[in-house]
Formats: structure tokens, C-alpha cells, sequence
């Protein structure tokens, strides 16, 4: 019996459909795939069923497309050939090194404690196998002086991603998934639809109404069932929420989750779940994964620094923190 457990917050479910009302000339239609290792929600508002599918199922090769490129045990990702390389540096297409390096500028925005180097922690750790169990501490210890973003270059120019440590491996799980979503949003948009709402397990993004209504979404507090934290009311942009809830298993009745702190190589304990309103999926993703890792205070410290972005913690013992402008 498989011991990994999968829990999809419930945002996007309350947006998908609030504010959709019977006088409205636009009608939502929404489907629900498996990619990505979790559930996608497409909605969208549209006057027309065929042309609201047709933008749909083009977003959905695009998420799919993504989730080849980015998954590490795909033998033609280009992240597979990184960690199986026999040299210092690899050739990387143009898409997967932008990543790669916006997700270093993530890494030293948050003194890394998101880091794309905990790669070499995930086969140890083996949340994919039907009986999980932690690692050992001399299984850690071995693998841990090779988690460090700083050990990572990329070469533009050339197309290139070096590395200074000859065992580093990468996992993109903390931002591939809100690009993903992020494309998807620019498909819809380029397929001219009335409004759109794509969630990938938390990692949720909106695109414009043409009636000029507001999306409703609503947080959910994962401790406490039916609970709303938050509803949040937008037009555009990105709601996104990691937590210690959404992948994990149990061993010897203990709880362990998959995001793991870079620093011990153990899941991060100084948080619930956070949730970031920002801009972009991705760059929504990145930092929920980076704030839950560092925890409450220095998260909301680094929140107030950064434009267009608010976010609200739940801290490992219940408590609430919220940056400034998140009720606004």
C-alpha cells in the first residue's frame, strides 16, 4: 500500500466559480488533468464551449511539455543529463538556464534556503516509492556538502550550467511547476479567452475577467477542515501555497513532509504553510518554498522588501503572520 500522501489546498476551487452568475454572458468551463505530480484545474470564462476547449487543451500540452522538460528522471530532461555528467559544465536550452538562473536569484534572495541543489538529497529521501523511509544521518551527512547553490554558474553566452561540486544535482519542483502555470496563463491569454484561472496543486494564477469581475480565492487552513483563513480578491496575477501538508509520509508514527531545508537536509519544521501573492506563479512558487524553510519572521522581514508581493505564514506552533499590505 503506497504511504505517500498527496493534500491539494482547495484554492481555486472557490475561485474557479464565485462571481459566475447566471446573468453573466460568459460561462466558465473547467477540466481537471494529472500532471506534474498533481492535479490541474483549468477555468475558463468564455461565450463559446469549442473555443474555451481549444484554448484549454493547448494550455495543457504546454504544462505537459513543461513537466517533461523539468522532470530529473527523464532521460532526455536536460536536468537528468546534468546530474548524470561526466564533466564540470553541461549545454542547456535557453528555457531550462533562464530558470535556472532566476531560481539562483530566489537562492540569494533568501540566503539559500531555496535551493535548487537539495537534487541530491531527493533520492534519499524517495517520496516516489511505495514504502518511504527517512534516511539516516550518515546518508545525509554524506550528500549535505553538496547542497549549495553557490557551487552552480550558468553561462549564458554559451548555454551552459556549471558546477564547482562534481556531485550536484538539481530539482526544479520549487519553480518549474509555476512557470508551468505561468505559460499556461499566456496560452489562454494568447487564445484571446474572456478570463482564466489555472491551479496546479497551490500554485494558482488568474487572468483578467472581461466582465471586469474579481476572482474569489480562498486560503484554506489544511489543520482545521472547511476553515477559510482568507478570501482574497483579484484580477490578475498569482496565489501560490506550500505547505507541510501537500506531499508526505509516515514512518514509525512519525510525519515527515517533502520540503526539505537545505541546510540539514531534513523537511523544514518552522512552518505550517505559507502563502505568496505575487505577480507570477513562478515567482510566487520559488519564494513560498524559501520562506517556509527560513520561517515567519525572517520571511515577512524579506516580504516587505520586495514590490508586489505579500504574503501570509503559519507558523509551526498556529500563528499568523501577515505582511503589511496583505489585507489590503
Amino acid at each position: 500500500m503506497k504511504k505517500v500522501f498527496f493534500t491539494l489546498i482547495l484554492i481555486g476551487i472557490i475561485a474557479g466559480l464565485s462571481g459566475c452568475n447566471s446573468d453573466s454572458p460568459l460561462k466558465p468551463y473547467q477540466v481537471t488533468r494529472f500532471a506534474m505530480g498533481t492535479v490541474i484545474e483549468i477555468t475558463v470564462l468564455d461565450n463559446s464551449e469549442y473555443h474555451a476547449n481549444m484554448a484549454i487543451a493547448a494550455a495543457m500540452t504546454e504544462i505537459n511539455r513543461i513537466g517533461s522538460l523539468f522532470y530529473e528522471g527523464n532521460p532526455e530532461s536536460p536536468l537528468y543529463e546534468f546530474s548524470h555528467r561526466t564533466g564540470d559544465r553541461v549545454a542547456m536550452p535557453e528555457e531550462v538556464l533562464s530558470l535556472i538562473q532566476r531560481g539562483l536569484e530566489v537562492s540569494r534572495l533568501t540566503n539559500g534556503c531555496f535551493d535548487m541543489t537539495v537534487g541530491v538529497l531527493m533520492p534519499l529521501w524517495d517520496f516516489k516509492s511505495e514504502n518511504p523511509k527517512p534516511p539516516t544521518e550518515d546518508q545525509i551527512e554524506s550528500v549535505l556538502p553538496y547542497v549549495n547553490y553557490q557551487t552552480l554558474t550558468v553561462d549564458p553566452e554559451n548555454n551552459m550550467l556549471l558546477s564547482a561540486s562534481p556531485r550536484t544535482m538539481l530539482t526544479t519542483g520549487g519553480i518549474a511547476k509555476g512557470y508551468a502555470v505561468d505559460r499556461a496563463i499566456e496560452i489562454l491569454s494568447e487564445n484571446g479567452v474572456k478570463g482564466a484561472l489555472v491551479n496546479a496543486g497551490g500554485d494558482l494564477r488568474v487572468l483578467c475577467r472581461a466582465d471586469g469581475k474579481k476572482w474569489r480565492v480562498g486560503i484554506q487552513n489544511p489543520r482545521v477542515q472547511q476553515e477559510i483563513l482568507k478570501i482574497i480578491e483579484i484580477d490578475s496575477g498569482a496565489v501560490v501555497t506550500s505547505g507541510d501538508y501537500q506531499k508526505f509520509f509516515f514512518y514509525n508514527e512519525k510525519r515527515f513532509h517533502h520540503l526539505l531545508n537545505p541546510k540539514t537536509g531534513l523537511p523544514a519544521d518552522s512552518c505550517q504553510f505559507v502563502t505568496i501573492i505575487a505577480p507570477t506563479t513562478e515567482q510566487a512558487d520559488a519564494l513560498a518554498t524559501g520562506i517556509f524553510v527560513a520561517g515567519a519572521r525572517q520571511g515577512i522581514e524579506l516580504l516587505e522588501k520586495i514590490p508586489s508581493t505579500e504574503g501570509l505564514i503559519v507558523r509551526h506552533d498556529g500563528k499568523i503572520f501577515k505582511s503589511s499590505g496583505f489585507n489590503q
